[in-house]
């Protein structure tokens, strides 16, 4: 919650300055339920929606050291079993048990999924390439489908960035940098320019 406030906080400054109107879903140490952070969004009439997390997984079950680098979600039902398996763990229950398959597919339109995916692309691309400037060792995740609970009902393209994996000793160390969060941050800010430049 830390890191992530951190970096979406150094992120909103950074594209306050570039003269975009930024909407944070919090300012402070307080939990905004996943559904009331798109329903703000829609509120403000956003033209997209950025969910920034760290990623994590179960190390009573899976070997911590095979899980790592960064990684960006759009909104689709999931592909693989390890997207399905993230989506479930940040959803905190499945998504099909809240949702009928239909009625969550009714969320999705083919417009909003390829622009979903655009911008996933550019803002992994802007992380990535800033990260790696100074960090050679940063794996690239990749842009991946996934139900992730906090993107439906988002009526603009949305993503979900995972910053990094906390149990992951090589990724937490350095998301425990100022210097790393920042190229992270400004690798989003980049993504975000290149997105509303290319659409």
């Amino acid at each position: 919650k830390d890191i992530v406030l951190r970096v979406s906080q150094l992120l909103a400054g950074m594209l306050e300055k570039k003269g975009y109107a930024v909407h944070l879903t919090r300012d402070n140490d307080i939990f905004i339920e996943l559904q009331d952070r798109t329903s703000f969004a829609n509120k403000k009439n956003a033209d997209i929606f950025v969910s920034v997390h760290a990623n994590a997984i179960d190390t009573r079950y899976s070997d911590p050291n095979r899980f790592h680098g960064i990684e960006t979600y759009f909104l689709s039902p999931a592909r693989s079993e390890r997207a399905k398996k993230a989506a479930e763990k940040e959803n905190g229950v499945g998504l099909m048990d809240a949702f009928s398959k239909e009625t969550f597919l009714n969320f999705l339109n083919r417009e909003k999924i390829v622009a979903s995916n655009k911008l996933a692309i550019d803002v992994q691309r802007g992380m990535l390439g800033y990260a790696k400037s100074k960090y050679k060792d940063t794996t690239d995740g990749g842009v991946k489908e996934a139900p992730f609970w906090v993107l439906v009902g988002a009526q603009m393209p949305a993503v979900l960035v995972e910053l990094g994996y906390l149990t992951h000793d090589g990724d937490l160390e350095k998301l425990r940098e100022d210097y790393y969060t920042a190229l992270l941050a400004k690798g989003i800010m980049e993504g975000i320019e290149n997105y509303f430049q290319n659409n």
